[in-house]
């Protein structure tokens, strides 16, 4: 039938129909086999994008979760090696004692800071009153240990009004210890 239907054409229209066939042949390889190749060469390329970006992060969480733990580990290793009864209370009490300044604390608060699974800051709110600069700085060497994981977190210095030769501090001092050393308490 096709080839009676080819006999039946002139020359002229045999290039036509071989033209339009390969044509039709070319597009049909196209939308088949090429289109649905560059689609899914796009589709590839953006999920590996994708997926890069994804692992960038994971790797940036991942050396961020290293820190966190290592910090972690010195902070459980420094608790560990301090006393049993520690309390940040009775170790600036001390330390103001050592430096002079026990009866020029005015005023201290403790409260809580941050807490996590297993830890907790502890936060004592500190007003020292008609105090030196000497005196500030002695207590302040004294106060701030990192082997006993106590530091300053801030500071606010002014003179008094009535003896300017002398200062006033507001402090904010903070340790941490463990939950379970706390609930013993």
């Amino acid at each position: 039938m096709i080839k009676t239907f080819w006999e039946k054409l002139d020359a002229k229209q045999r290039k036509l129909a071989a033209g339009a066939a390969i044509l039709v042949l070319i597009a049909l390889i196209l939308e088949i086999a090429v289109f649905p190749f560059w689609a899914a060469k796009v589709k590839l390329t953006k999920t590996i994008q994708v997926n890069q970006k994804k692992l960038n992060e994971m790797s940036k969480l991942d050396a961020e979760f290293t820190l966190q733990e290592a910090a972690m580990a010195r902070i459980k290793s420094a608790l560990s090696a301090r006393s049993a009864d520690f309390t940040l209370f009775a170790y600036l009490e001390k330390k103001a004692t050592q430096a002079n300044v026990r009866g020029r604390i005015k005023q201290m608060n403790s409260s809580k800071g941050i807490q996590s699974i297993s830890l907790e800051e502890s936060l004592i709110d500190m007003k020292l009153e008609k105090i030196t600069i000497k005196q500030l700085t002695d207590f302040l060497y004294f106060a701030e240990s990192p082997a006993d994981l106590v530091k300053i977190k801030k500071i606010t210095i002014s003179k008094m009004k009535e003896s300017p030769e002398y200062l006033s501090a507001q402090l904010q001092i903070s340790s941490f210890q463990t939950l379970n050393q706390q609930r013993e308490k």
